[in-house]
């Protein structure tokens, strides 16, 4: 019974790996951590607002309304984009705090630095690795 549960560990392992890579894409984790990297700030102007429908989970329609923001860098370029994975609905013209990189300023995002944003591949993998390793040992000790 070793082997099985040193195969299943393994392969239980390897699942939490994958889960936590995937959660943190769809979380756009890599885009927030190079935006929130280097601690630049600019306060942006929302130039637009783009309403969109869609179905919800349980088929009704749900509306997202997803702002352009516009804001200047740190070397003087105005650089615009739409803030897709955001709660912030700001009115026209109302101003709000954008976090930003110098390489690609457009991958900019309004939401602030959070813990679970930062580390939600690595939460994810290592309660997905204990959760293996518990499993493991079990199926050892059961023989």
């Amino acid at each position: 019974m070793a082997v099985v549960a040193a195969v299943y560990f393994v392969v239980a392992v390897g699942a939490a790996v994958m889960s936590g890579r995937s959660l943190d894409r769809n979380l756009q984790g890599p885009r927030l951590r190079a935006a929130w990297a280097e601690g630049l700030t600019a306060e942006a102007r929302c130039v637009s607002l783009r309403t969109e429908e869609v179905r919800s989970s349980e088929g009704g329609p749900t509306v997202h309304t997803h702002p352009t923001l516009e804001f200047r860098t740190d070397d003087g370029h105005t650089v615009s984009f739409e803030e897709r994975r955001s709660r912030l609905t700001p009115a026209l013209g109302d101003s709000v705090t954008v976090y930003y990189g110098a390489a690609n300023p457009k991958d900019a995002t309004t939401r602030a630095p959070s813990f679970g944003m930062r580390h939600a591949r690595a939460v994810i993998t290592a309660a997905g690795c204990f959760f293996a390793l518990v499993s493991a040992v079990v199926i050892a000790v059961v023989d």
